[in-house]
């Protein structure tokens, strides 16, 4: 279970894998099965909070009595993953206990979806009455992607006890006090037509942007400018090179050593999340993790806070 800091905005990793995570489903991989053996060795889909636990003040500044005003933390997730139960639980302490069931933690004040892809999207269903049995929680995504969900038969339970908040690109919610999420469309493989998004996060005092998926560097030409205008950027790292592929087709996710290289001058703020199970650097002492630190920049563990 994680802790935050009194009184100031925190986003924290939650997870910094490939959409499914490690182990992998179905691998006998050195780093799966030794996940399977041990699940502490384990590792989360790629995900973000943002948990802001400022004091409520009055309309003259002035804190409100804490006995009148008990309200826990405001507590939102980037993407439903498939391992969100997992997660929720790392912030059992900032959301406290649902207000009418005892024994249960109360639902987040919001998700952030960035696209329709499986670690994005899959853990959504633990939300529905067989698991967490959230109501009136708030989705935004694309608009594409709110009908998308909401015409899927299958979870039409679930679609009931959902509000959905569309967010087209370039969208800004605030979400009081200084704190302002904006959606910023970037090119990802698209089977639905719902678009991918990343989003940048502005606190009351830095900025964070998050972008766990994009195709391709050159696709995007806002990149530079983008990653250079905040104080945090979480990028896309699934392969280290192409030697993870094994003769396969080139997937479409820039490679770490090219991100290394390109973005060199930005190294002290890029951190890199999103890992393939195949990724050489997740392996501590591993030459391409030592290429990563060597060149100033940092992979993204669960836990890592950063205060906005």
């Amino acid at each position: 279970m994680l802790t935050f800091t009194d009184d100031a905005v925190t986003a924290v990793i939650l997870g910094n894998m490939q959409d499914a995570g490690l182990p992998h489903a179905g691998c006998t991989c050195v780093r799966c099965t030794a996940a399977f053996e041990d699940p502490a060795r384990g590792l989360f889909a790629a995900c973000l909070a943002i948990v802001d636990r400022r004091e409520k003040r009055d309309t003259e500044g002035h804190r409100e009595d804490a006995e009148l005003h008990r309200e826990k933390a405001r507590i939102y997730l980037i993407d439903a993953t498939p391992d969100i139960k997992f997660q929720l639980n790392l912030l059992a302490g900032a959301l406290g206990s649902h207000p009418q069931r005892g024994n249960r933690l109360r639902q987040p004040d919001g998700i952030f979806l960035t696209h329709a892809h499986m670690g994005h999207i899959g853990g959504l269903p633990q939300l529905s009455k067989e698991a967490m049995f959230v109501n009136g929680l708030p989705i935004y995504a694309t608009p594409p992607l709110c009908e998308l969900i909401q015409q899927t038969r299958l979870w039409s339970p679930l679609v009931q006890e959902l509000e959905f908040r569309p967010m087209p690109g370039g969208t800004a919610v605030n979400l009081g006090d200084g704190l302002v999420v904006t959606a910023v469309p970037v090119p990802h493989r698209d089977e639905w037509g719902v678009g991918t998004v990343a989003f940048h996060i502005q606190g009351p005092s830095k900025s964070l942007f998050y972008l766990p998926d994009i195709d391709a560097w050159e696709q995007w030409p806002a990149a530079e400018t983008t990653l250079r205008s905040v104080d945090v950027a979480l990028v896309d790292a699934s392969f280290y090179s192409a030697d993870e592929l094994g003769g396969r087709p080139p997937v479409a996710h820039p490679l770490v050593t090219d991100t290394l290289a390109r973005f060199a001058p930005l190294a002290d703020r890029l951190m890199l999340t999103h890992l393939n199970h195949t990724n050489p650097v997740l392996d501590a002492g591993s030459a391409a993790e030592t290429s990563v630190r060597q060149a100033g920049f940092r992979v993204a563990q669960i836990g890592d806070p950063f205060i906005l």
